[in-house]
């Protein structure tokens, strides 16, 4: 069983993968600085000046000479975290879509379940979202139901929102094959069938007007990233004797 400290020894730190958000990194790094927590860019093979930007606004900055994905930089910023002794990572998206005033919350729900992933649910109701994100959340939504509704145990989180909180001991104990935007809802989950809890915590989000929008997520290639790993989850479910895992993460009542 891995170790997850309690609740009054928990560490947290921020990860923010990020590839070209020169313009908005440093406000994200800088909004998280504001509620003590350390922060570590890992800076995906950008070509613009986000690392410099990240690094002015006080933030560790880690390097990935060429693009790998937002999955591989967040596998990155787990193991930083991790050897310099942190105990939670909180990752935040670096185009400034997340607040961080909800960071407290999110603590909060972290220090009350140190065991559990903690996923911020976006609302359903927000201005200026792409109708194809809008589809897009729907069905990876229903795919992670689909492959583990029973160790959700009731639980809807957000399946595509990146503004997380993870207990790096459970989820680096994970053998995940995603390593770009899938890899949020393959270790998601993984997560679910080694019994890692997953908590729904509601967020705000800003999503700037067309115009003003930096996006990397590609409709296509990306979505069918997505729904090919939830394929093959859900057919390792089918399966479920041959492939159920029988490590348990965190303890039981976690």
């Amino acid at each position: 069983m891995s170790e997850v400290p309690e609740a009054d020894a928990c560490r947290p730190v921020v990860i923010v993968p990020s590839f070209n958000n020169e313009a908005a990194v440093a406000g994200v790094v800088r909004g998280a600085l504001a509620h003590d927590l350390g922060v570590i860019v890992v800076n995906d093979g950008s070509t613009d000046g986000t690392a410099a930007a990240a690094a002015e606004a006080g933030a560790t900055v880690i390097d990935h000479p060429e693009n790998r994905g937002k999955g591989a930089a967040l596998l990155t910023g787990f193991s930083a975290a991790a050897s310099a002794g942190y105990s939670h990572a909180v990752t935040i998206d670096a185009d400034g879509q997340h607040y961080p005033s909800d960071l407290p919350a999110l603590l909060a729900r972290m220090q009350a379940r140190p065991h559990a992933i903690v996923v911020g649910t976006r609302p359903r109701d927000v201005a200026n979202v792409p109708r194809s994100s809008k589809i897009g959340r729907a069905i990876s939504d229903f795919m992670l139901w689909a492959s583990s509704a029973d160790e959700l145990q009731g639980e809807r989180p957000d399946s595509q929102c990146g503004y997380r909180i993870y207990p790096l001991a459970h989820v680096q104990a994970l053998r995940l094959a995603a390593r770009r935007y899938d890899f949020e809802q393959e270790i998601l989950v993984r997560a679910a069938w080694h019994r890692v809890p997953i908590v729904a915590e509601p967020i705000d989000v800003h999503y700037p007007p067309p115009d003003e929008r930096v996006s990397h997520f590609h409709k296509w290639r990306d979505n069918g990233r997505i729904v090919r790993v939830y394929t093959r989850l859900m057919l390792m479910r089918l399966f479920w004797p041959v492939f159920r895992p029988r490590r348990r993460l965190a303890p039981p009542g976690a």
